[in-house]
């Protein structure tokens, strides 16, 4: 596949989901990093279903006409990333983006992206998955129209409770080779590992925050006895995700195992062997109740 032409469609199909009306766990920004992700691996795959699955996905969703815009915004003075996060908390939509709106004017859009995404992991509020691939597609796209994607993540937040502020206990090491296959939070266990090998400007706190949502909520009991592990797995490595969605027919395609898929795909390049076989066998224990 044409990477430079690839690159140019799920451009297109990222600025167009972000003004999508959509559920923001099945959402189409989710999809379109998940098939970047996924083509990726091997350019020498095909993935031309993938593509026009996505395509076809995004055009299927209702869209707004407007996320909201910084302009004629009048300039809050002193403001710290704490007034954003009381503006967040408030789920005060105009103040927030005067907030934004004034921290642009002395920190990054990364930055900003990154502390969204730390609000909604220490808050418990699951739409940090969704902030997560907003994340990922703006540094795929070098952070260009990068106010957007900020104002999109808002939006998300804003319309969810941010939840309870996660306790701050201690923060405890992780054996992510002992946690035991649970359907309500593999996602997290799995997205959870991406974001904690991201070389992040606010990794520190957000290690911290994930950590502490690790040890009070996941069961760590598993003694990796009769690990379901194929063959071809160990040796074609991520390629075998890219391979397995190359090999299912086009109208088995589906969102939430594109999804799931690119999940277990993140935490197998940051596994690099060492818990490899713990993730390929919750993926064939997902794989087994997904079919």
């Amino acid at each position: 596949m044409n990477a430079q032409l690839v690159k140019q469609k799920l451009s297109e199909y990222y600025y167009k989901s972000l003004f999508a009306d959509s559920q923001s766990d099945i959402h189409p920004v989710s999809l379109v990093n998940a098939v970047k992700s996924i083509i990726g691996i091997d350019f020498d795959i095909s993935h031309e279903r993938l593509l026009d699955y996505c395509e076809n996905y995004v055009n299927g969703c209702t869209f707004v006409d407007s996320i909201g815009v910084f302009e004629d915004i009048e300039i809050p003075s002193a403001i710290s990333f704490a007034t954003l996060e009381e503006s967040l908390l408030l789920r005060d939509f105009d103040k927030s983006i005067k907030n934004i709106y004034s921290l642009l004017k002395v920190s990054d859009g990364k930055h900003i992206l990154e502390f969204l995404l730390e609000s909604t992991i220490k808050y418990n509020n699951s739409v940090y998955i969704l902030v997560w691939s907003v994340y990922k597609m703006s540094l795929f796209l070098n952070y260009k129209n990068i106010n957007d994607s900020i104002i999109f993540c808002l939006k998300y937040i804003i319309s969810n409770d941010l939840g309870d502020r996660v306790s701050e206990k201690k923060e405890e090491d992780i054996d992510f080779s002992k946690y035991l296959y649970n359907s309500k939070s593999i996602k997290d266990i799995l997205i959870y590992q991406s974001i904690l090998n991201e070389d992040l400007v606010r990794k520190v706190n957000i290690s911290k925050y994930i950590k502490i949502n690790i040890s009070r909520g996941f069961d760590f009991s598993s003694n990796n006895k009769e690990l379901i592990v194929h063959d071809d797995q160990l040796k074609n490595g991520r390629k075998w995700i890219s391979l397995y969605l190359e090999k299912i027919k086009g109208d088995i395609l589906d969102v939430e195992l594109i999804l799931m898929l690119n999940m277990f795909r993140g935490a197998l390049k940051v596994s690099d062997g060492k818990y490899d076989k713990q993730i390929w066998n919750n993926l064939n224990i997902y794989l087994d109740k997904w079919n």
